[in-house]
């Protein structure tokens, strides 16, 4: 069930956010024209789901080795280095992602406890903000996976430069 869960999430929650953002986007536009009149909460329902395929798509990246690392000067070390500057760049990566999740868990709360809402849908503007907390938690999580194949097995192999498919 874990192995499931920890395959297919981050790709269900982008795939269903991208889903019905073309859904509601598309549903107002045809409301607009041919009906003259606009589904109130299509745009912030598109936001939303916007928001929340952009989080899930950092942690899906990261899972993946696919998020923005520049690989030219790592390239040029020997193996034992690579190594080394791999752990260190991914020990970065995961304090920036913790503190993320810490300052998205503090948004969330302030929102909390202001009781703010979003105008259309009157959800809660915590939903908004969770979203950071979950993708921070998902990249902190992914990081430290990371590091245990880096510095545990020794495994770069991951990491090596790929040619970019033209």
């Amino acid at each position: 069930m874990f192995r499931l869960l920890e395959k297919y999430f981050e790709p269900t929650v982008i795939v269903a956010s991208l889903v019905t953002i073309i859904i509601t986007v598309f549903a107002d536009v045809i409301a607009r024209f041919a009906l003259s009149t606009s589904i109130v909460v299509a745009n912030e329902i598109a936001r939303l789901c916007f928001v929340y395929l952009i989080y899930f798509g950092i942690s899906y990246a990261i899972r993946e080795h696919r998020h923005m690392r520049v690989t030219f000067f790592v390239d040029k070390f020997p193996s034992q280095f690579k190594r080394l500057i791999l752990f260190v760049s991914e020990s970065i990566f995961l304090v920036y992602s913790v503190t993320v999740c810490v300052l998205g868990v503090e948004i969330t709360q302030q929102a909390i406890a202001r009781g703010k809402t979003l105008s259309a849908t009157q959800w809660p503007t915590s939903i908004l903000y969770a979203a950071i907390i979950f993708s921070g938690l998902l990249c902190s999580l992914r990081l430290l996976y990371s590091l245990y194949q880096i510095g545990v097995k020794g495994d770069i192999s991951l990491y090596q430069n790929e040619e970019m498919p033209q």
